[in-house]
């Protein structure tokens, strides 16, 4: 009777674990694809709107000088690396949350991506910014260091809990507020630069 009853406490447990990491990362989706539908939004604003705060004294952001435009088109190819390892980094941690792959595994599945940031900061930190672009440049690198921290994080996850899975969604989470940032300055509607 009494291992009866261990094994109705556990059975109980094991499904409410799941059941958390599923809402949290259902959540984590949701909150995505609000933004993403937010800035999307923004994007297709009517002309009539666009047009309106240039009526009231705003001006339009200006055109990036030569220099800035080829800075852009160079750090659009770190860009584009750290994109995608994000998005890979973000896919184990969710493999791991769904239960599609063991805490155990979730380290060699992140390895390689640590290694795509150490490689795109070694690209971004050889960059040479225009005056006008050095201090979003020294967010965009310090957002890469977030990245390369997170997924050093997340492949310290062996034991027991969670805090090193929290610990590397905070450090994404900054990370990719900065991206969007650089991406809003550089590239707006984030199209590949001419």
């Amino acid at each position: 009777m009494h291992a009866l009853t261990q094994n109705t406490t556990s059975a109980r447990r094991l499904p409410g674990l799941k059941n958390i990491g599923v809402a949290v990362v259902a959540a984590a989706l949701a909150a995505t694809a609000l933004y993403a539908g937010l800035r999307e939004m923004r994007k297709a604003a009517p002309p009539a709107v666009v047009a309106a705060p240039m009526e009231m004294g705003h001006a339009e952001r200006p055109a990036l000088s030569a220099d800035e435009e080829r800075y852009a088109h160079a750090l659009w190819k770190v860009h584009d690396q750290v994109r995608t390892a994000a998005v890979r980094m973000s896919f184990a941690g969710l493999s791991y949350k769904m239960g599609d792959i063991k805490k155990a595994e979730l380290g060699p599945r992140v390895e390689p991506i640590t290694q795509a940031f150490k490689t795109a900061l070694a690209e971004a930190t050889k960059l040479a910014p225009p005056a006008s672009l050095e201090q979003l440049h020294a967010e965009y690198v310090e957002a890469i260091r977030d990245y390369e921290q997170a997924s050093m994080e997340m492949r310290a996850s062996k034991g027991e809990g969670d805090d090193h899975l929290i610990a590397a969604q905070n450090r994404s989470e900054r990370a990719a507020t900065t991206l969007l940032k650089v991406g809003d300055t550089l590239w707006p509607g984030e199209h590949k630069p001419n």
